[in-house]
């Protein structure tokens, strides 16, 4: 979400703390779930506003993250998580949307299994069993954050 001019009774252009939690719940602005999701994966400081389920991802992490894929458009990130599940997450770095493919075999998850059980956690969505891998789109400048499960 872009604001372009003061909101109503926020001349300064600075919005509250509930107002930017609101936006985070409902899923309208990229860039505090982001913020979100790289401090889960142990890339980046503590966010101010936080949400429960990437703080479940970030306390049960088994070990650091690690760049899986990078391309001029797009990173995957892994990280261990200590129930045997995986944190992955999906970095645009474009000005642009782009898909993001996750194929299980390029990225080592899985091992013989070829179907894995997908969460979603920004948008605490179960995508369940997933087979091979799936494309994600992102927005430009965003950031997708799942647990997968054997």
């Amino acid at each position: 979400m872009t604001v372009t001019r003061p909101l109503a009774g926020y001349d300064d252009g600075v919005l509250p703390a509930s107002f930017l939690a609101f936006l985070l719940l409902a899923g309208e602005t990229a860039a505090p779930s982001c913020a979100l999701a790289q401090w889960a994966m142990g890339r980046a400081a503590r966010p101010d506003v936080l949400d429960v389920a990437v703080m479940q991802v970030e306390e049960r992490a088994a070990g650091p993250p690690r760049l899986a894929w990078q391309d001029p458009d797009s990173e995957i990130w892994l990280r261990p998580l200590n129930d045997g599940e995986t944190a992955l997450l999906l970095v645009n770095r474009t000005a642009r949307p782009v898909s993001v493919d996750v194929i299980w075999k390029e990225l080592r998850l899985g091992g013989t299994r070829a179907t894995l059980r997908v969460f979603d956690v920004l948008r605490r969505r179960n995508l369940g069993k997933v087979h091979g891998g799936f494309a994600h789109r992102l927005e430009p400048g965003a950031c997708a954050l799942f647990r997968v499960e054997p």
